[in-house]
């Protein structure tokens, strides 16, 4: 009888804890955006005209949420280290983050080729997909 107890005990605390999981998701993500858009603001003009960057697949949904970030990750790194350029960077591996963009079908399959593999993008393209991203990221949760 204790141990049937404990057992219904032991799932009313999950099944508490569970949800609140949702909107710190948001929240990270939402911060992540700010740390984006003020990334954006504060980039120079020669590294908006004259940058390339290795862009994750147009369909992220072909390789993984996950590899797109992690892809997002590395080509955020290639810029200035400037403390908008730091936030953003540590944002994007920070593992709530992760956790947040885990919607992806294939996010449990190996990872997409290398990101180096892919093709190189305008720097405003590779900041609007990854905005697009995590506010992709924000309407899942939100919706789910």
């Amino acid at each position: 009888m204790k141990l049937v107890a404990f057992c219904l005990f032991a799932v009313f605390c999950c099944s508490l804890a569970l949800p609140t999981l949702k909107p710190r998701y948001i929240n990270k993500l939402k911060e992540t955006l700010d740390e984006l858009r003020r990334f954006k603001t504060n980039l120079t003009n020669t590294e908006k005209m004259e940058k390339r960057v290795n862009m994750p697949p147009k369909d992220i949904q072909d390789c993984g949420c996950l590899s797109a970030l992690k892809c997002f990750e590395e080509g955020v790194s290639t810029f200035n280290s400037t403390p908008y350029q730091i936030k953003l960077f540590r944002s994007l591996r920070n593992p709530t983050t992760a956790g947040a963009l885990q919607f992806c079908a294939k996010d449990s399959t190996p990872s997409c080729s290398e990101c180096k593999a892919h093709p190189t993008e305008s720097v405003d393209r590779f900041l609007s997909d990854l905005e697009s991203l995590i506010q992709m990221g924000i309407t899942k949760l939100k919706m789910g």
